[in-house]
C-alpha cells in the first residue's frame, strides 16, 4: 500500500529551456528585464519560492540574469539535463556533463533533475542515483500521445524512493488530478481555463506534495508562436497573454487547498521523515 504523506507541500518549478518553436535557442524570460521582473514581484507579492530546472548548456549565457533572480526572490537552481536533448534525456554521459557544468558554474553540487520533456525511464534514475542527485521530478504519471509520447499510468502520483545498485533518489512525480491523471501545470490550466479547473479539483483532487511546472515561453507565447504549426501553436495560445494572471490563480489555488509552498530540495529534506514506498524499475 502505498502512504501518501500526510503534510500538504506545493513546489513551484519551472523549465529553463530555450524558447518553444524558436531556432535561435534565447531564453527571453533571462534577456528581458521587464519580464523578469514581473516573475519576481508575482513570486514577492505571494512569498513563493521558486526551483528552476535549468538546461545547463545554456546556464553560463544567463548566469547574470539567474544572479539577479536570486537576489530577488527565493530561488533554487536544479537540472534540466545538459543539452536537452530528447534522444538521451538522462544518459551517463548527459548527467555527468549537466553535473559538472552546474558544479563548475555555481561552486555546489546540484539537487535535483528533471529530464526533458519528462522522458526519464529505469536506466536514466540509475544513472541519476549513481551520479549523486538527491531527488528526480520527471515522472508525469499520466499519459502522453506525441512523438515524446509515454505511457506511466501505472507509476505513483505520490513520491517515491528509487534504488539502484549504488544509491538512492527521491522522486516527486509532477501533480496530477486523480482519475483522470491530467498534470496540473499551466499550459494546461490555460488551455481548460482557470475556472475549470477550480471546478475540477471540487471531484478529481491533488496530490498532497504537488509539484507544478510551466516554462518561461508559457509567459509569452504570442511572441514566439509565429514559426509553430498544427493543432499544438492554437492549444498554447490559449490565453496566452494571460500567462502570469493565471499561473498567480494557481497559487491562490493551492494556497486555498492548504498547500505550503517549498523549495524542491527543502521539501525533499521534509519528506525524508517519511516511510516512502521504494521502487527499483518504472517498467510496468
Amino acid at each position: 500500500m502505498i502512504h501518501e504523506p500526510s503534510q500538504k507541500i506545493a513546489c513551484l518549478t519551472v523549465d529553463v529551456e530555450p524558447d518553444l518553436w524558436c531556432p535561435d535557442q534565447r531564453i527571453r524570460l533571462f534577456e528581458d528585464e521587464a519580464r523578469l521582473d514581473a516573475l519576481c514581484s508575482l513570486l514577492q507579492r505571494r512569498n513563493v519560492p521558486l526551483t528552476c530546472f535549468v538546461v545547463m548548456k545554456h546556464a553560463p549565457r544567463y548566469a547574470r540574469s539567474f544572479a539577479a533572480l536570486a537576489k530577488a526572490v527565493d530561488v533554487e537552481f536544479a537540472v534540466h539535463s545538459f543539452s536537452h536533448d530528447q534522444r538521451s534525456p538522462a544518459t551517463a554521459d548527459e548527467v555527468r556533463r549537466a553535473w559538472d557544468t552546474y558544479c563548475e558554474l555555481w561552486d555546489r553540487e546540484p539537487r535535483g533533475y528533471r529530464a526533458p520533456n519528462c522522458l526519464i525511464d529505469t536506466q536514466g534514475l540509475r544513472n541519476l542515483a549513481d551520479q549523486g542527485f538527491l531527488y528526480d521530478s520527471s515522472v508525469t504519471p499520466s499519459i502522453r500521445f506525441d512523438r515524446f509520447g509515454y505511457n506511466n499510468l501505472h507509476l505513483p502520483t505520490t513520491p517515491f524512493l528509487f534504488r539502484s545498485k549504488q544509491g538512492r533518489i527521491l522522486e516527486f512525480p509532477v501533480a496530477c488530478f486523480g482519475g483522470v491523471r491530467i498534470p496540473f501545470i499551466l499550459s494546461h490550466v490555460k488551455l481548460f481555463g482557470l475556472h475549470a479547473t477550480r471546478a475540477a479539483n471540487k471531484f478529481l483532487s491533488l496530490p498532497n506534495v504537488a509539484v507544478v511546472y510551466f516554462h518561461p515561453y508559457d509567459l509569452y507565447v504570442p511572441e514566439v508562436a509565429k514559426n509553430s504549426h498544427g493543432w499544438k501553436k492554437y492549444a498554447h495560445l490559449r490565453n496566452g497573454r494571460n500567462g502570469l494572471r493565471i499561473l498567480d490563480g494557481m497559487i491562490t489555488m493551492l494556497e486555498d487547498l492548504g498547500y505550503e509552498f517549498m523549495l524542491m530540495e527543502h521539501a525533499a529534506g521534509e519528506l525524508a521523515r517519511n516511510d516512502l514506498p521504494l521502487l527499483s524499475s518504472l517498467s510496468s
